[in-house]
């Protein structure tokens, strides 16, 4: 389908790839721009528009359509959308100058692709061609999971309500949709909620690949540090470090007392920040632009995540790499991956201790995970591999 002209929206700037959702749709994006006629259209957030020069230049498009907007996640915005949006998200990405640019950008699409539920609402009640959902969440679980964390009673109420009125919406985009790419495991939390899947085909979110072609590991010129690496600014990032900080880091230090904690990501939120400054012991390097630099001393990499759903790409670099990691349910949710065989999987404070402490030691166990996951993510998760089997399915549909 050279010729297929693809109308790709999404929330903010695919650009840089520095976030698990930047880098999934970033590689997409040149995917498409590489084999389809592309057009991009994007909301501007945060410091989005200092990167758009770089973005453009590094992948070919027909058009681009960009609009500044940011409408802060608050408790008046959360009032306001009661009354005028389905959820919260939604009308924190409402825009009637950018809907007309959208609308003017789709009489000439074959394919608008919807990247993040939040901009469904861009598609034109009258288009005519081709509508795809692309996932990046079981987004009503993220909420209802935030919801069971909660000891709150009014937060968790308001959550509780938030995740309801998600749900509702993503089986009306769903019903919108003639094609949705969601990741393995999402597709089973759909279905087991009531969702009809019979439109869902498999995606996967994975991380930078590349790593793959790096050569393995040595234990013996590691540090005894362990790592993590994520968006500092994200509420499941946030939620599971100081967890880890708070329940599972004293039970390592006790045993390892000089451990070393990297924290890799730009703009810590001041609750990490705060849990961390008495502690010389952790690192916040800021962003990272050479991730292997770090990785390469690093014993155990670890993914305390608590609530959230798909694939995390954090997760995906440690297996690239060959970095043993430890990680919770719900990081390691989507992966054919064994604990205990090719990584440590564990949601209690104590068991998530011991296992990083197995890492820092056991250099028999270290090797057998480095070895193991680098070949799982070889033979599973590859972008080649994934865009050739979305590209069939999209070719099938049109």
């Amino acid at each position: 389908m050279p010729s297929t002209k693809i109308l790709f929206l999404t929330t903010q700037l695919p650009y840089p790839p520095t976030s698990g959702g930047t880098v999934k749709s970033w590689n997409y994006v040149m995917h498409l721009a590489r084999n389809y006629s592309l057009s991009v259209a994007c909301l501007l957030k945060d410091d989005d528009e200092k990167y758009e020069k770089e973005f453009l230049s590094s992948v070919n498009l027909d058009n681009y359509i960009s609009e500044p907007l940011n409408t802060p996640r608050s408790a008046i915005n959360l009032l306001k959308s009661y009354f005028s949006a389905p959820c919260l998200n939604v009308f924190r990405n409402q825009s009637n100058s950018f809907n007309k640019k959208i609308e003017a950008a789709s009489l000439s699409a074959d394919i608008i692709l919807v990247d993040h539920y939040e901009v469904f609402q861009f598609v034109p009640k009258n288009y005519k061609g081709k509508v795809i959902m692309h996932t990046h969440n079981a987004e009503f679980m993220l909420w209802q999971r935030m919801a069971d964390l909660c000891n709150n009673p009014f937060k968790k109420i308001v959550l509780t309500l938030e995740a309801s009125r998600v749900k509702k919406y993503e089986k009306l985009l769903f019903s919108q949709s003639d094609l949705i790419f969601s990741t393995p495991s999402d597709i089973d939390l759909y279905k087991t909620h009531g969702f009809n899947t019979q439109k869902h085909h498999v995606t996967y979110h994975l991380g930078n690949d590349t790593l793959l072609d790096l050569p393995d590991l040595n234990f013996n010129e590691t540090q005894k540090a362990i790592s993590f690496m994520g968006t500092l600014s994200w509420e499941p990032n946030i939620d599971g470090l100081i967890w880890f900080l708070e329940q599972v880091w004293p039970l390592i230090i006790k045993q390892e007392p000089e451990v070393l904690f990297y924290i890799m990501g730009k703009n810590p939120n001041e609750r990490i920040v705060k849990a961390c400054k008495n502690d010389k012991r952790i690192i916040l390097t800021g962003f990272v632009k050479d991730l292997d630099s770090y990785l390469q001393k690093t014993r155990a990499y670890i993914a305390p995540l608590r609530f959230g759903s798909g694939m995390k790409v954090k997760v995906l670099e440690g297996l690239y790499r060959g970095v043993p990691s430890v990680a919770t349910p719900v990081a390691a949710e989507g992966l054919e991956l064994t604990n205990g065989r090719d990584i440590f999987i564990h949601e209690n404070a104590k068991d998530f201790a011991e296992a990083c402490i197995k890492l820092l030691r056991n250099e028999s166990i270290w090797n057998q995970f480095r070895d193991n996951t680098r070949k799982i993510a070889a033979e599973k998760y590859t972008w080649k591999e994934l865009f050739k089997s979305m590209d069939k399915v999209m070719e099938e549909l049109t």
